[in-house]
């Protein structure tokens, strides 16, 4: 179920209707959200709803053992019947083949956790904390492991095996990805981890927990939500102001309007030219580039400010994803702006537990590298993905090698020298991460060098027309965000100015919008 299709918009008026008239009841609030957001992720497969109802017992459970507490009695069979007549409601809607194999999976899964369960509340209470949080990390990491990566791996073996003489059969399976995998696994990741590291109590609300997991605005794009930031949230009576609605409401239009009018107007551009560089000029090698480079921040984005605009109009508060990235001055700094729930998550959960600056140099710059390559493998199980990963690993050990963040810190120039020295630096940031997008696009290392080779002249194409056309009013809304340093920059506007603004982007929704409805990018990772 698409945020820019009809179908979610019926859903939604209906969804927030019933939410209203619970307003005044907690409980069945949170319920009616679980509900909701299974019926909104099942919508593309609602055998996809079992990997989640399985990554929501498991970590429920086990992050109760960690602090040794443990479900009674009533909670256990609650749980097992949940994930059990849940799953054969969902497979009984398949085959009866499918059904029957599957369940008896999900029947032995159930009676194996309960016994391991049982053998490591046993234990004494550091290597129980260790085993838990380990037994959540096996299984979220080995149903993500398999259903996105095991045909990349299997394949690059076998790739490797050819180089060396060696035949070794196929075995790659019809594996279907599931939507938002990568992003509610991070998630609920998050939440045990934090409990081992005492920095979050678990909730023994199952409900609860299971509404923060699979809470739909953020479900399948982020942002990677932590939960001591949202499951609080779920605690407390949501009855969302007139404010709270209007600028929901307007976060939700202006994603819409850089997600089909920004982004899918820009798509053909980028598809034509990918599909075949060997036949482009100079110019259009140029332009597809630079239109990738704006349809994957609007796309990405845009999901991201619509995710938080339908909180914020159900009460809730989800973090800032993006914030204005292409104006960062160096590779820190671009990070700390684009897909901001990510890259914190690899910093917390990754980085530091590598040793991130503690020690050497060198081992700062092996955690980086690390960090960054399986941050590019996160994105998608293709080679692509890990050389854009190692890129930004590269760049940013060059920066902390030339101290770049220090200087800019430490700098006691005047004003006007200091911002033409970040005009500067914008600029050549802006040229590398242009150059980074083209590992992160193209389907092959062929392909980049078709365009690294093809792009040796500065020409011009009727492709930049189109480019100038639907960036230049995203360009001058970010301008007034700089302007008024603030990301929700009409309350600070004259309300002339603001209805204006308000007017045109409804009008471009209505008469620019792309008729194609493409899915967004990053649903694919």
């Amino acid at each position: 179920m698409l945020f820019n299709s009809y179908i979610f918009v019926l859903f939604f008026v209906v969804f927030a209707s019933l939410y209203w008239l619970l307003r005044y009841r907690l409980q069945s609030q949170n319920l009616l959200i679980l509900i909701g957001s299974y019926i909104f992720y099942g919508w593309w497969d609602e055998r996809f709803l079992i990997l989640i109802m399985i990554s929501t017992v498991t970590d429920y459970v086990t992050a109760l053992g960690i602090v040794k507490e443990k479900p009674t009695f009533r909670q256990g069979i609650g749980l097992s019947l949940f994930l059990l007549l849940g799953s054969a409601f969902l497979l009984s809607l398949g085959s009866f083949s499918e059904t029957a194999w599957m369940l008896g999976l999900l029947f032995v899964f159930v009676g194996l956790g309960w016994v391991v369960h049982g053998k490591l509340m046993q234990l004494e209470e550091k290597l129980r904390k260790k085993a838990f949080v380990t037994v959540s990390v096996i299984v979220n990491l080995g149903i993500l492991g398999f259903f996105k990566y095991f045909n990349f791996f299997i394949d690059s073996f076998q790739q490797s095996a050819a180089i060396l003489g060696w035949q070794v059969d196929s075995v790659t399976l019809n594996i279907v990805l599931p939507v938002g995998i990568s992003f509610y696994t991070f998630q609920t990741m998050s939440y045990t981890i934090d409990i081992y590291r005492k920095r979050f109590k678990p909730t023994r609300q199952f409900v609860e927990f299971a509404a923060f997991l699979s809470f739909f605005p953020q479900l399948v794009a982020g942002p990677i939500e932590r939960a001591k930031h949202l499951l609080p949230q779920f605690k407390r009576l949501r009855s969302p102001s007139m404010i709270d609605i209007r600028t929901g409401l307007w976060l939700c239009v202006w994603g819409l309007y850089k997600k089909v009018v920004i982004a899918d107007n820009l798509a053909p551009i980028v598809n034509r030219v990918f599909a075949d560089p060997s036949v482009a000029s100079s110019g259009e090698l140029m332009a597809a580039v630079l239109a990738f480079t704006f349809q994957i921040y609007c796309d990405f984005s845009g999901y991201s400010d619509i995710a938080r605009g339908l909180a914020r109009m159900l009460g809730f508060d989800i973090m800032l994803n993006f914030n204005i990235p292409y104006i960062a001055r160096t590779p820190s700094e671009f990070w700390r702006r684009w897909h901001i729930s990510l890259s914190t998550w690899l910093r917390d959960y990754l980085y530091i537990s590598l040793g991130g600056n503690r020690w050497s140099t060198l081992i700062t710059y092996r955690n980086l590298m690390l960090t960054m390559l399986l941050g590019g493998l996160w994105h998608g199980a293709a080679w692509n993905f890990v050389l854009w990963g190692g890129y930004h690993g590269l760049i940013l050990v060059i920066y902390r090698k030339l101290n770049v963040d220090d200087w800019l810190s430490q700098r006691t120039a005047s004003i006007l020298i200091q911002r033409l020295q970040d005009i500067a630096l914008i600029f050549v940031m802006f040229i590398l991460t242009l150059f980074g997008w083209l590992f992160f696009r193209a389907s092959s290392l062929d392909t980049v060098w078709i365009f690294v080779t093809g792009i040796n002249t500065l020409e011009y194409t009727p492709y930049l027309a189109t480019i100038a056309f639907y960036l230049w009013p995203l360009l001058a809304f970010q301008a007034l965000q700089l302007w008024f340093k603030n990301l929700e920059p009409l309350g600070n506007v004259n309300w002339f100015l603001r209805f204006n603004i308000q007017l045109f982007v409804l009008f471009s929704l209505l008469f620019l919008f792309s008729q194609g409805g493409q899915q967004f990018i990053y649903f694919n990772f």
